[in-house]
């Protein structure tokens, strides 16, 4: 009988839960070490607990993306994830409004889910290029023309680059892939901006 071969797009996904997971527990773990600094709220605990739904919503993407693309149940089950989210929706449903959500309000408008994957695409871009991994004189320039914005809204892309990149999967694309993924991305973001939410 001839053995299977594993998927190797499979293999990338579960190296990138691995990661995922790892990631939210740190950010979890960060929150609590703000909370034992002092009950109050302050802006590294508001950051500190954005970013840790951020790694939240990338889990529960993830995992189910993965089930509904492939057929495959990642592993380890995000067992500690969703008991978090039992114990804030306990809360939520006797009219406790939790701490963990009450920290993460902030002023403006944050980015939506799917623009934040469309501009991750092109922080990622950036990075490739400067790996050496696409050829690209101007990669800044190329991203700024693809998404019609300006040089200063890119830096404030690369700067937030963990934040923006958060859970969203390029690791299994090719170099031509990513720069295929990156101005589509782009046309769409030029298109729709910050006033809506964009649709992938």
């Amino acid at each position: 009988m001839t053995e299977q071969k594993p998927n190797p797009t499979i293999q990338i996904l579960c190296e990138e839960w691995t990661e995922l997971l790892d990631q939210e527990e740190a950010a979890f773990q960060e929150i609590c070490r703000l909370d034992a600094e002092g009950p109050e709220k302050s802006k590294a605990k508001s950051e500190a607990v954005r970013h840790w739904w951020m790694a939240v919503n990338a889990v529960l993407w993830m995992f189910t993306r993965t089930r509904l693309q492939y057929d495959y149940e990642l592993q380890p089950f995000p067992q500690y994830v969703f008991a978090r989210l039992a114990d804030i929706s306990e809360e939520i449903s006797t009219g406790i409004v939790p701490k963990i959500i009450e920290y993460a309000r902030i002023g403006g408008r944050p980015l939506y889910l799917l623009e934040r994957h469309h501009i991750a695409y092109g922080v990622l871009y950036i990075e490739a290029v400067s790996r050496g991994d696409i050829a690209d004189r101007s990669p800044n320039k190329t991203v700024r023309t693809a998404y019609n914005v300006t040089a200063k809204a890119v830096q404030g892309w690369m700067k937030r680059r963990d934040e923006i990149c958060l859970g969203v999967p390029f690791k299994s694309l090719s170099p031509e892939k990513l720069k295929e993924k990156m101005l589509h991305c782009g046309s769409v973001y030029s298109h729709i901006g910050r006033g809506a939410p964009s649709e992938n």
